[in-house]
C-alpha cells in the first residue's frame, strides 16, 4: 500500500519554499536592479573620467555589447561588452574618447580562475589601455593568463566596433 503522507508532507513543504523564493526574488527585485545600476554608472564614471551624465545609445546590431551610452558633455562615450572566457561570460566596461583613444578599461565580471585570470582585473593590466586607439599597439598579456587576457582584447575589440557604430550614427 502507498503511503500518502510522507508525499502530502513533501508537496507542501515544495509549494511553501517555493511561495517564499518567489516572495524574497519579488521583494528585493527593484532594490537588486538598482544597486546594479549603481555599480554600472559609477564604472561610468571611472573609466570616463569628467563625465556627467549619459544617454543611452543603441548598439543592438553589435554582437556582446550590453549598454552604449554617450556622455552628455561630449566626452566620449562608455561601452559595457561581454565574450566568453575560460571559465565563464567576462564583462568590461570601456571608456573611449571623441578622438578614438581609450580613457579607461574596467573589468566588472568574470569567472576565471583565482590568481591567474583575475589578473586582467588589476590595474597593471587595465590602465595600459588608456590611450591606446584601435591598434592597441604595445598592449601585453599576462603571462598563464592567455584566455583571459585575450577574452579582455575581444571585449576591447567589441568596444571600438561598437564606437564606430555610434560614432557614425552621431
Amino acid at each position: 500500500m502507498i503511503q500518502v503522507k510522507p508525499i502530502i508532507v513533501l508537496t507542501v513543504i515544495c509549494i511553501v519554499s517555493s511561495a517564499l523564493l518567489g516572495f524574497t526574488y519579488n521583494a528585493t527585485a527593484d532594490t537588486i536592479a538598482a544597486v546594479e545600476k549603481a555599480a554600472s554608472d559609477a564604472a561610468m564614471m571611472e573609466v570616463l573620467p569628467g563625465a556627467a551624465s549619459f544617454q543611452e545609445l543603441s548598439a543592438n546590431a553589435e554582437e556582446g555589447v550590453l549598454l552604449a551610452a554617450k556622455d552628455d558633455s561630449g566626452k566620449g562615450y562608455v561601452f559595457k561588452v561581454q565574450d566568453k572566457g575560460y571559465g565563464g561570460n567576462y564583462v568590461v566596461m570601456v571608456g573611449i574618447g571623441p578622438d578614438g583613444k581609450i580613457t579607461g578599461a574596467k573589468l566588472l565580471d568574470n569567472s576565471e580562475t583565482p590568481g591567474l585570470g583575475s589578473k586582467t582585473g588589476m590595474p597593471a593590466f587595465t590602465d595600459q589601455f588608456t590611450g591606446k586607439d584601435a591598434g592597441l599597439d604595445g598592449v601585453e598579456t599576462i603571462t598563464g593568463a592567455t584566455i583571459s587576457s585575450k577574452t579582455f582584447l575581444r571585449c576591447i575589440e567589441k568596444a571600438f566596433t561598437a564606437f564606430d557604430s555610434v560614432k557614425e550614427g552621431a
